[in-house]
């Protein structure tokens, strides 16, 4: 089973079948009584780590990857689709400055109505959203400088993208009418300098994965591949899946 996103946060196993099955041996939490729904559930490990599944009638379930963060802002949440929704943080107090905005995967879909994504369209205020990224495919830099001075600092012309970027490519493109909701992922293009790290052991399956805490645009946790090892002042930039949950599971 080769999935980058399971892999972030120790989910290997020699198939998907396999580890689900682990997973509710284990013990899941889920909701049978949501409208529309089947099941929406999720294993948390001891760890951190989350397996989620969702299943619509008639329909396949759906599992993904899920952090349990200690990253929490106020957030406006536009649940567009089953597991994506639109995501703005804001500072503490009301109203406060927007920080950042994108495209996540919710763990947790039954806390967020389903809404579509227009102009002055209804949102959710969640208080205490809970925020983290998957590592997919990233680059290791001793520091802000070295990423800075590297050709990923510089992809063309006159741009340049900050160590300490935050871009939603869905939320662009969906901003601009360039691609439908359906076709929407939860990426970022995203650079988080180390601020700590901890290693961790996913119970279920034995694989260890670094739990780091980062700061980009916004502070947020994330999950780290053990093969990609990092230190506190490294910066981490590439592809990284947006995770987020109002709570539910905690």
């Amino acid at each position: 089973m080769d999935s980058p996103q399971l892999h972030a946060v120790g989910f290997d196993a020699p198939s998907l079948d396999q580890l689900v099955a682990s997973a509710f041996s284990a013990g899941v939490r889920g909701v049978d009584t949501a409208p529309g729904f089947d099941l929406v559930g999720t294993y948390t490990d001891p760890s951190g780590a989350r397996l989620c599944f969702v299943k619509r009638e008639g329909q396949g379930v759906s599992t993904t990857g899920a952090l349990a963060s200690e990253s929490r802002y106020r957030a406006q949440v536009v649940r567009f689709s089953d597991l994506l929704a639109r995501v703005a943080l804001y500072g503490t107090h009301a109203p406060g400055p927007l920080l950042a905005q994108f495209v996540a995967l919710v763990d947790d879909p039954v806390a967020y109505p389903q809404h579509e994504l227009r102009a002055g369209g209804q949102y959710t205020v969640i208080e205490s959203l809970r925020v983290a990224a998957l590592a997919i495919e990233v680059t290791v830099y001793e520091d802000a400088a070295a990423f800075e001075a590297s050709p990923e600092a510089a992809p063309g012309g006159d741009l340049r993208i900050p160590a300490d970027a935050l871009i939603s490519p869905s939320l662009i493109a969906l901003q601009a009418a360039a691609i439908p909701p359906a076709e929407a992922s939860p990426a970022l293009l995203m650079g988080v300098e180390v601020l700590s790290v901890e290693p961790r052991r996913n119970t279920l399956t034995g694989v260890e994965f670094q739990y780091v805490v980062g700061r980009s645009a916004i502070e947020i946790s994330c999950a780290i591949p053990a093969e990609v090892p990092v230190s506190v002042g490294n910066v981490v930039h590439g592809t990284w899946f947006a995770t987020c949950s109002s709570g539910l599971w905690d």
